[in-house]
């Protein structure tokens, strides 16, 4: 019954022109032909003929539009001679004047160029950028673009927007509409606090990204950001020495790719022979391995700490914590407790292959801000004879994430063999936390637990404002002589 429902359905989706192809669910060569066949009503032949189908679209009457649907879920299993079947497509549209072909949906991810390293990553700008006259001079002040301020300190960003009818700017739930003050030039006055936030820009109702604010990862995707002034000294670069940032790629066994992370070194590293200790350090949800160089400064915290003698000098190991595993219908979906085993099996061992540094617990560290923290606590315990320090910023010693998270590791926190060994737990938040709640919660457990640690308050909600704050009061804690002895 169903055989004749769908024949009769493609019977009138021809007498109207229309073809709609749904590769989704095929799983052989054969049964791709044999919808072809049925759908594009192609003559009997030997095998699977593409010559068949060209033949046909290119000599049929009148206008067809062909409607292509469901390739990322077929490319995997159809490979080549998909690939194939859609170049024939082409080929018959490109000769053939009354025949269209709409493909729908988004290219796959399985594409190798898609996600190549070299293809995705973008590089950041060192200094604010300028604009130029077409005699090279630089514009007036009046004519710039970007987070400006007023005479009387007023933060205000400027940006010029030709035939818009709306742009606004929203930093959390606070949307600030500009006003066009010039003609196609948009301006907003920005009522807020010194310190850094996300910006999502929209324009005619359509989110954009300005190259004229700086540029993070942030929301799973390239975002906005501004850092309103005045800013604190602690993250400022000074003229001390300073160390390096290193872009490193190591493979991972664990999801079967080329994966990156940043490694902060310090300082007087390639003069000497001394070995270092290290700090694994995480970033958030929707961040990635970028996030507490770019968003939150901790080279030039460390610079300032080291300078000012009130750090150990250490390796700081910033890697992308957003683990993401295929499921069963070939989607990339978001595993972050597979981090704790990424870190352990590939990249602890890369770092200590490729860099001079100790490889005992007493001088390896763990700390992530939010969802970082998740991964830190899990790490922590479930491998607690590799790190003796650790700090949860914004920190959730429960994993909340996901349906019917996995919090059987937190059992290990209990034992008392366990907690005399922690050199160091360090638990921190901001007393204005979306998440505060969930911060008592573990104020409680501690209790419950005979669980010490070194707790902190900061003014400030979930953002990179309180996690440098994190940071800043958090190194000078590490790796101690007096603490080791």
């Amino acid at each position: 019954m169903k055989d004749k429902e769908d024949t009769n359905e493609n019977m009138r989706d021809r007498e109207n022109g229309m073809i709609n192809l749904n590769f989704a669910g095929l799983r052989s060569r054969e049964e791709l032909y044999r919808y072809l066949q049925e759908k594009l009503n192609l003559p009997e032949s030997r095998g699977e003929n593409l010559d068949n189908i060209y033949a046909v679209l290119t000599e049929a009457s009148g206008k067809i539009h062909i409607i292509v649907e469901g390739l990322s879920k077929s490319r995997r299993r159809l490979g080549s001679y998909l690939d194939g079947v859609l170049k024939t497509l082409r080929a018959a549209e490109a000769v053939t004047e009354d025949l269209t072909i709409e493909v729908r949906g988004q290219i796959d991810a399985d594409k190798e160029w898609l996600d190549n390293p070299a293809v995705v990553e973008q590089s950041c700008a060192y200094s604010r950028p300028v604009m130029t006259a077409p005699d090279g001079k630089p514009v007036s002040h009046n004519s710039r673009e970007g987070l400006l301020y007023r005479a009387e300190g007023m933060p205000y960003v400027r940006l010029r927007f030709p035939n818009a009818m709306n742009v606004q700017l929203q930093i959390g739930d606070i949307m600030y509409p500009f006003l066009e003050t010039e003609k196609d030039v948009w301006t907003v006055d920005l009522p807020v606090e010194p310190g850094f936030y996300y910006v999502h820009l929209y324009v005619d109702n359509c989110l954009a990204i300005s190259p004229f604010l700086p540029i993070g990862y942030g929301y799973s995707r390239p975002v906005n950001y501004i850092e309103v002034g005045p800013v604190p000294e602690f993250f400022q670069m000074h003229d001390v020495p300073h160390g390096d940032i290193r872009h490193e790629y190591y493979p991972s066994t664990v999801t079967g790719r080329t994966e990156s992370c940043i490694c902060y070194v310090p300082p007087g590293y390639e003069e000497g022979t001394l070995e270092y200790p290290v700090l694994y350090l995480q970033h958030g949800f929707g961040e990635n391995e970028r996030g507490w160089v770019w968003q939150g400064k901790v080279n030039h915290i460390m610079d300032n700490l080291l300078a000012e003698g009130k750090a150990v000098p250490m390796l700081i190991v910033m890697a992308n914590g957003m683990v993401m595993e295929e499921d069963g219908d070939g989607e990339a979906v978001l595993q972050h407790s597979l981090f704790p085993e990424e870190l352990v099996q590939d990249i602890i061992p890369f770092i200590e292959r490729k860099y001079r540094v100790k490889k005992d617990r007493d001088h390896r560290a763990m700390a992530g801000l939010s969802m970082g923290s998740m991964q830190t606590s899990m790490t922590v315990c479930r491998y607690s004879e590799l790190f003796g320090w650790e700090g949860l910023f914004s920190g959730f010693m429960h994993n909340f994430i996901g349906e019917n998270p996995d919090n059987s590791y937190l059992e290990v926190r209990k034992e008392k063999e366990f907690q005399e060994k922690q050199h160091l737990f360090f638990r921190a938040m901001g007393r204005q936390d979306e998440f505060w709640d969930f911060f008592t919660q573990d104020d409680a457990f501690c209790e419950e637990n005979g669980i010490s640690c070194v707790r902190k308050e900061y003014r400030g909600g979930h953002d990179w404002n309180v996690w440098r704050q994190c940071i800043y009061d958090f190194l000078p804690q590490l790796f101690r002589e007096d603490t080791l002895k």
